[in-house]
């Protein structure tokens, strides 16, 4: 048996992705490595899974030697959760996604399913990262890969169970600023742009805009625009601040 640490790793858009197996790849410099992901592309799916349908969760074909992989016909969040149960070898270290090719900054990780199939992880008390790359090239998606497992390998090292939101800018690596740690903005950088079809059908798709959106100092979106790494730490706990749950009492009162 081995002692390096087993890496769960998924992400949103799919078996054949290629950031997917950039990550795999990348991920084998810090740990042992297993990869259970969607069978079919799964964007924007946030964090939903599946209740009112049978799963199919089959081998898959790997594009790594010593590298098991598996499909799931569902969502990131399904992937993960049955990778967990049924298809690692032993306990899993640490949970990663990705690289998903396209932002995930600000409000927009709500609907990510990149960031959503990590966050199952966290739910189980695991470290979790997960990885994104304004660039989608391969070169670009590699160069992603190669941050994301060097954060990975210092979470790891560290013993914190934390949730880690990663976005790379769309350089060269020797051109990348450095990685900072910094809060999610306001707004995402999303756009949900609405198509008719000639069936007059509403057909949406995603279009993402940079310039305009609130780029305070210390966000995610300002790290990028510097050219630096974004590292943002999540939590999940949904619940109100204090001053929040007052505001509520006086409206009830």
């Amino acid at each position: 048996m081995t002692d390096r640490p087993l890496i769960l790793v998924s992400n949103d858009d799919g078996i054949d992705a290629d950031g997917l197996w950039a990550l795999a790849e990348a991920m084998q410099s810090v740990g042992e490595v297993c990869v259970v992901a969607p069978a079919f592309e799964q964007s924007g799916m946030g964090t939903a899974f599946t209740l009112h349908r049978e799963l199919q969760s089959q081998e898959a074909r790997s594009r790594l030697p010593g590298v098991e992989a598996w499909q799931v016909d569902g969502t990131p969040t399904d992937a993960v959760i049955i990778g967990l149960r049924r298809h690692v070898p032993r306990r899993v270290s640490l949970v990663v996604s990705g690289v998903n090719p396209g932002p995930n900054l600000g409000a927009d990780v709500i609907h990510s399913g990149t960031v959503g199939a990590a966050m199952q992880g966290h739910h189980r008390d695991l470290p979790a990262v997960a990885v994104s790359s304004l660039g989608r090239s391969p070169a670009r998606l590699r160069a992603a890969a190669s941050v994301g497992a060097g954060i990975a390998a210092s979470l790891l090292a560290s013993g914190e169970r934390l949730f880690l939101n990663v976005n790379v800018p769309d350089r060269p690596s020797p051109e990348l600023g450095q990685a900072v740690v910094t809060e999610l903005a306001p707004r995402g950088v999303a756009r949900l742009i609405e198509a008719e079809t000639a069936e007059g059908l509403i057909r949406p798709r995603r279009e993402y805009q940079m310039e305009g959106v609130e780029a305070a100092s210390g966000s995610d979106v300002w790290a990028i625009l510097q050219g630096k790494i974004s590292v943002s730490p999540l939590e999940t706990d949904l619940r109100a601040r204090p001053e929040t749950a007052e505001k509520a009492r006086t409206i009830l009162s």
